[in-house]
């Protein structure tokens, strides 16, 4: 596209031109930032520094940042957060990135319906789960959805969820994954941690 610059066109056309350089630039920086990650998950150079955090206040600002830059008019977005307080010890910049990734994926996968993400406290576990309502996988697909590469599609880098998977590892935790084509997609992150508040919001 840069080429086309110098090439007969009409000057209608350099708006497009220029759109795509910038799109794509934003696609290859991801891409580099991804290996660049996960070679240094791979080495175990991520450092996990827990500390003290009132995750009822981080949740709902992660979800929307995940979603926040391909929010479809036909999609409602839910976020639903049990608690007025809850402090426990976790990486919240660790686990925001993967709060984040997933919920970019659904948001990205889906076109009408629900994107919704909820969490709570059990057992010394956050319990985090994101589901959609999606174009959802195949059997196939989701076999390989921890290989990397293997989900590079819509303008996503296929690194995506093999550095969640890895990263929830390393922190002691897990991701675990369930879909069906044409049928959205659930998504569920647990992570061991203790907690030091808890002030469950009242039902009405």
């Amino acid at each position: 596209f840069a080429e086309l610059f110098n090439s007969e066109h009409n000057d209608e056309d350099e708006p497009i031109f220029a759109e795509e350089i910038k799109k794509n630039t934003g696609v290859l920086l991801a891409l580099i930032n991804d290996i660049l990650f996960l070679s240094r998950l791979d080495a175990h150079m991520i450092e996990i520094n827990k500390q003290p955090t009132d995750f009822a206040k981080t949740f709902e600002g992660h979800c929307h940042f995940g979603w926040n830059n391909e929010k479809n008019p036909d999609v409602k977005y839910t976020v639903e957060n049990p608690y007025e307080r809850l402090v426990v010890d976790i990486d919240d910049t660790n686990m925001g990135r993967i709060i984040e990734q997933v919920v970019a994926n659904a948001t990205r996968h889906t076109q009408h319906g629900t994107v919704r993400a909820r969490y709570d406290y059990i057992g010394g576990k956050l319990m985090i789960t994101i589901d959609d309502t999606g174009s959802g996988m195949s059997s196939y697909m989701l076999e390989h959805i921890y290989e990397r590469f293997a989900s590079a599609n819509n303008g996503g880098t296929g690194l995506g969820l093999p550095i969640c998977k890895l990263l929830a590892e390393q922190m002691g935790g897990t991701i675990e994954i369930s879909s069906e084509e044409g049928k959205g997609t659930t998504v569920w992150i647990t992570m061991p941690c203790t907690a030091t508040e808890i002030d469950r919001k009242l039902q009405i």
